[in-house]
Parts: structure tokens; sequence; C-alpha cells
């Protein structure tokens, strides 16, 4: 057999499935009855119910997130600030020691320079 005459068995077998057939007086009120029998549905499908419950949870989820982030931003910020008034007032005492020891050695040796150098 040939290329050609396989293909035309084909087509040929292909037609006779794809024939036009009559269904008969009794289709279509079997249908008209079926779909009045059965419950209506919704014009949705389940999938997309299931879709959108997903992408609410989701959307829920980034807020939550969201909220939780921004909260321990702040938290953060809050404990630099506080590591910073901490250096600060740490460098403060640091300088106050540091002028009042200079202002005793100043305030010392002025009393004590005119003894020691008589200025000659």
């Amino acid at each position: 057999m040939s290329a050609e005459s396989d293909q035309e068995q084909l087509q040929r077998r292909l037609r006779s499935a794809l024939r036009a057939v009559d269904p008969g007086a009794g289709f279509v009120p079997g249908v008209m009855a079926r779909i009045a029998s059965e419950p209506a549905v919704s014009g949705r499908p389940r999938r997309v119910g299931a879709v959108a419950s997903w992408l609410a949870f989701g959307l829920a989820a980034s807020v939550i997130l969201a909220a939780l982030l921004a909260h321990e931003w702040q938290v953060r910020r809050l404990e630099q600030g506080r590591e910073a008034r901490r250096q600060l007032i740490e460098a403060l005492r640091v300088t106050d020691d540091k002028l009042n020891l200079a202002y005793r050695v100043v305030n010392g040796e002025e009393r004590a320079a005119p003894a020691e150098h008589s200025g000659a």
C-alpha cells in the first residue's frame, strides 16, 4: 500500500465516524427534562471559587505580614534610638569627667605657678 492510499483510507474512516446522525424525536424533550430536573448551579465554576478563596487568604496573609514587618521596623528604630541615647549620655559623662579633671589641673597649676616660677 502507498502512503496516499493509507491517507485516503484514514479520511474515509474519519468521514464515516463523523457523519451526521439523527438523534431521534425524543432527544430534545429528554434534554429539556434533564435540565429542568437538575438543581441550578451558579454561573461561576467551582475552580473560580477556590481561586478566589486562595486569593483572599493570600491577601490577608500579606496584610498581616506587612503589619508585622512594620511593627518590627518600629521596634528596631526604638531600640536604635535607645542605644544612641545611652551612647550620648555615656559620652557626656566622659566629657564631664575630663572637663572636671582639666579644670582641677588648670586651677591647681595657676596657684602653684607663681611659687614655682619667679618670673625671672
